[in-house]
């Protein structure tokens, strides 16, 4: 078990992440896939936190990296989802967790910015920023839980400002800089930001801009399928651990959809094509939950190669996505 966090990668938060948000997608179909979903989760964040506890030097030699310290974030985004997990059986608890994952992701965003936006290089922006800033909408998507949807309204327009405008400088970065190879399936979490806006904004507000959503609707659905058309590149070339990216973005994408269809049902608007639609949101539901099962796969076997007597230094993925400072 000690190798096994050792070589535990931070990216794991956000298979941790994609889990917990699974469980809540499929919740409809289930509590028994809700509560598997929820303890593999769980499993992943203790893994990394005993990592913090045990081994604080490797986590700290990770977080001089711009890629792994904007992805630990996932690790407060699982917290919140989690404490809603906890909510029903234990409701002081799990708002003091929830509160503990706001503040934790407010603190590390402050660092951050601090630590690589104060020495902005554009060749080290990658879509993972994107999670350090936007990924705060997953308070606003888990408010309601603990009745703190006004803190959750401002957390939303927050993370929405931020995403406007990283995704102009993201974008900037992938025209005038090339991937590399251990970092390429990162632009995955392209999908993720728009659905994530959508979840965030139905959460707090009670009579949405219908106008609003469908542009956001749209978007965030051309976002996906942009995705999805440099998907199967990502997948041949090999793990990594930034194979992570493959998850949360596609759950959060099925889960928006179906928000905003349930939202326009209860506007009583008459969707062309609804059934259609219904369809789309149910496939990409499906497709979100092989997805995050095939990651998940892929990190037990590469983490079950650190019980295995090492053989001469070869073809394991790397962990260095991007050169430290």
């Amino acid at each position: 078990m000690d190798s096994i966090i050792k070589k535990l990668p931070i990216p794991a938060a956000g298979v941790a992440l994609g889990l917990a948000a699974l469980g809540n997608l499929l919740a409809p179909y289930g509590e028994v896939v809700r509560i598997l979903c929820g303890a593999l989760s769980l499993s992943l964040v203790g893994l990394l936190a005993a990592k913090l506890v045990l081994y604080p030097s490797l986590i700290r030699k990770d977080m001089e990296n711009s890629i792994f310290a904007s992805v630990s974030a996932t690790f407060f985004m699982a917290l919140m989802q989690l404490a809603g997990y906890l909510a029903p059986a234990a409701q002081v608890p799990a708002f003091a967790l929830w509160c503990a994952a706001v503040v934790g992701h407010l603190a590390l965003m402050t660092w951050f910015s601090v630590r690589f936006i104060g020495r902005f290089k554009l060749a080290e922006v990658f879509p993972t920023y994107f999670i350090c800033y936007v990924g705060i909408i997953v308070a606003s998507v888990t408010s309601p839980v603990f009745g703190m949807q006004d803190l959750g309204r401002v957390l939303f327009w927050f993370g929405f400002a931020c995403y406007a405008v990283l995704f102009a400088v993201i974008t900037l970065r992938y025209v005038k800089h090339s991937i590399p190879e251990p970092a390429r399936p990162l632009f995955c979490i392209y999908a993720a930001p728009m659905s994530l806006s959508i979840a965030g904004y139905l959460s707090v507000t009670a009579d949405p801009n219908l106008v609003f959503l469908t542009v956001l609707a749209v978007l965030a659905q051309v976002l996906f399928a942009v995705v999805l058309t440099q998907l199967p590149k990502f997948v041949a070339g090999g793990f990594y651990p930034s194979f992570a990216a493959m998850t949360f973005p596609f759950v959060i994408t099925a889960t928006a959809l179906g928000m905003v269809l349930d939202a326009m049902a209860a506007a009583g608007v008459a969707l062309p094509l609804v059934e259609a639609l219904r369809v789309l949101a149910g496939a990409e539901t499906l497709f979100a939950a092989a997805m995050v099962f095939f990651v998940f796969g892929h990190y037990v076997r590469f983490l079950a190669s650190a019980l295995k007597p090492a053989p001469a230094p070869a073809a394991e993925p790397a962990i260095e996505v991007l050169p430290a400072e």
